[in-house]
């Protein structure tokens, strides 16, 4: 469930680039004909951060984000589960912390004029950043499941193309 999750959050991040650069391009082209469009600078604020935030998200459904191999791979087995278990532990942890302070600040930010936050209420921009706050607590959950079971750590490519 969580990599088709991801996968329709992939999906999403490319048409969100593409209306970015069509945004971007409106805003280039309509301040060389000397006459720019006032709200493209607002949009592509907005649709970067429905951007950056999602795709970390989609990292952390999918199982990609970086882990502390370098660390743990050196260690006994055992201890180094004892420290992945205690980083996903932590993980999890944070995720709710993300989730509550979130919900805290829409609480202040909810008190401002509404016309600071267009083109939509600050609540919405605040969206992305639960979708990753569910993300990370999954995905601590799921690697802290998988060390109590004594499965092994999947590997995944490294960013330069290698293996882990």
């Amino acid at each position: 469930m969580a990599k088709k999750i991801a996968a329709c959050l992939d999906w999403l991040l490319g048409f969100n680039g593409c209306l970015m650069i069509a945004v971007a391009t409106l805003q280039i082209v309509s301040r060389a004909m000397g006459k720019p469009v006032a709200w493209t600078v607002e949009l592509l604020t907005f649709l970067g951060l429905f951007s950056v935030v999602p795709g970390v998200a989609s990292h952390f459904l999918k199982g990609t984000e970086t882990r502390v191999g370098i660390v743990v791979d050196y260690l006994p087995p055992a201890l180094g589960r004892f420290v992945e278990f205690i980083v996903n532990a932590l993980c999890v942890v944070f995720g709710g912390v993300l989730l509550w302070a979130v919900y805290d600040y829409t609480e202040l930010v909810g008190m401002a004029a509404p016309e600071q936050y267009l083109p939509f209420p600050p609540e919405t921009n605040l969206l992305p950043v639960y979708l990753l706050g569910l993300a990370i607590i999954y995905n601590g959950l799921w690697n802290l499941w998988k060390i109590v079971k004594g499965e092994p750590e999947e590997k995944h490519a490294s960013a330069e193309g290698g293996e882990l």
